[in-house]
């Protein structure tokens, strides 16, 4: 006959998934949310996962002039029809998609 051995486990601590940046770009990203609706800018969407703010592309104007001294890193991909603009501003991805334009031939 097996013996059976009860033995409490060892306590562990509490699992966590958050790090220790994760407050500061969380402050980060609703502090740059929140300035943005202070503007006036249409915000479309926000992904914190991806660290990405959406913008509607009507809100260009308030973000240049509200924001522009903050823009880094212009870039822009054709997505279908629309092409898909992102600027970073304090680290943060600001996305927008406008029109393509169809060549001439």
């Amino acid at each position: 006959m097996a013996a059976l051995c009860l033995v409490a486990s060892p306590s562990a601590s509490p699992l966590s998934i958050l790090t220790e940046e994760f407050p500061v770009r969380l402050a980060t990203f609703n502090g740059l949310t929140r300035d943005m609706r202070d503007a006036g800018i249409a915000i479309k969407a926000l992904v914190l996962s991806d660290n990405l703010i959406f913008v509607d592309c009507k809100s260009l104007d308030v973000l240049s002039r509200q924001f522009g001294h903050e823009l880094r890193g212009m870039r822009c991909n054709a997505e279908g029809r629309f092409a898909r603009n992102t600027a970073t501003i304090r680290g943060i991805g600001v996305v927008w998609f406008t029109p393509v334009k169809k060549q001439d031939k």
